[in-house]
């Protein structure tokens, strides 16, 4: 014989929303590197809008990027595809890159990434979720070991 205790409405729906929050809050954790698509699409977006015209579409960079110059004398952009140096950088530093330019690491730097204020932090968050997406695996996987 099971003993029923009668619990008000709002103790019963007050148990179920902590429950629901809790198992929502476990599948985040257990899944926090794996960001919604949503985002991964709308930092494609707003890369092709803001880096693909230096970047290349394959996020491959310019030719000869790392000893060349443009013809105004200017660095070339580097690939975000995991071949160039991008995922040596932490975070933070990626975000102040493409918020302010380049600039913001190095005060006498004169070039073309000039960086884009407008974009917001989520926007910036969208464009790095995006690059990482490309990337190689073992170069997510030490990305995430070594700045996250």
């Amino acid at each position: 014989m099971a003993i029923r205790i009668k619990l008000p409405k709002f103790i019963k729906e007050s148990v179920c929303a902590i429950f629901v929050a809790l198992v929502i809050l476990m599948l985040s954790a257990c899944s926090s590197k794996n960001y919604d698509p949503n985002i991964i699409t709308n930092g494609e977006l707003l890369y092709v809008e803001n880096c693909l015209s230096c970047h290349g579409v394959n996020l491959q960079g310019q030719q000869n990027w790392l000893n060349a110059l443009d013809e105004d004398g200017h660095r070339l952009a580097p690939p975000l595809n995991g071949s160039g140096h991008t995922w040596h950088h932490p975070p933070e530093m990626l975000s102040e890159i493409i918020k302010y330019g380049l600039k913001s690491i190095d005060s006498k730097y004169e070039g073309k990434m000039v960086g884009n204020e407008n974009l917001t932090d989520e926007e910036i968050l969208s464009i790095l979720e995006y690059i990482k997406s490309v990337w190689p695996e073992n170069l997510k996987k030490e990305y995430e070991t070594n700045h996250e």
